[in-house]
């Protein structure tokens, strides 16, 4: 994947605490170690947020960066299709520095829209990128094997009902599970 990274422009990344994003996270900065990236999370109620700040401490000790921790942005109270919008309208307002936002938004599959399924973001401004959005999450657990970075499955968390551990039963787990699945791999981690 080429992001056509540029050091001169001021760049965003929503950070959520899960794996896709820090696989994005990853590519980013194995792309250009030197990218001017300020990390955003939404302080959501299942937790997962207090997750990023950890992985921006994993990847700046792995490669000797000094990535910022995340601004916390948007509004955690408004139902859960509409939080990600209010982040980056939050970006917009508050931080006009960042020129372009990733986002790690991922297609969900047909086996798993059941009715509980997220109604994810397809395509949005001009300055938000969104890589990943018509990839399924084995399409990027993939990329996580391939890249050698599997240090990552134990480093991020999925659920949306407990904030350590799985819960097993929420779309979240179920989507986790079923990418793991996919790839005929087993997923360690207990966050």
């Amino acid at each position: 994947m080429n992001f056509n990274i540029s050091v001169d422009t001021q760049y965003g990344i929503m950070l959520s605490g899960g794996i896709d994003s820090a696989i994005l996270f990853y590519l980013l900065i194995k792309e250009e170690p030197k990218i001017r990236l300020q990390p955003f999370t939404i302080p959501k109620v299942d937790g997962a947020y207090l997750y990023a700040d950890p992985l921006i401490d994993y990847f700046n000790n792995k490669f000797n960066l000094t990535i910022p921790h995340t601004i916390k942005v948007g509004d955690p109270t408004l139902h859960h299709s509409k939080q990600g919008r209010s982040g980056y309208t939050d970006i917009q307002k508050f931080y006009k520095n960042i020129q372009i936002v990733f986002c790690a938004l991922n297609a969900v599959p047909l086996e798993l829209q059941d009715g509980r399924h997220p109604i994810r973001l397809m395509h949005g401004p001009t300055n938000l990128m969104l890589p990943f959005v018509k990839m399924y999450k084995d399409q990027i657990l993939q990329i996580m094997y391939d890249e050698g970075q599997t240090d990552l499955i134990d480093l991020t968390h999925s659920c949306t009902e407990r904030t350590v551990g799985r819960c097993n039963h929420c779309w979240q787990c179920g989507e986790r599970s079923w990418a793991f699945n996919k790839l005929n791999k087993v997923d360690t981690g207990t966050k």
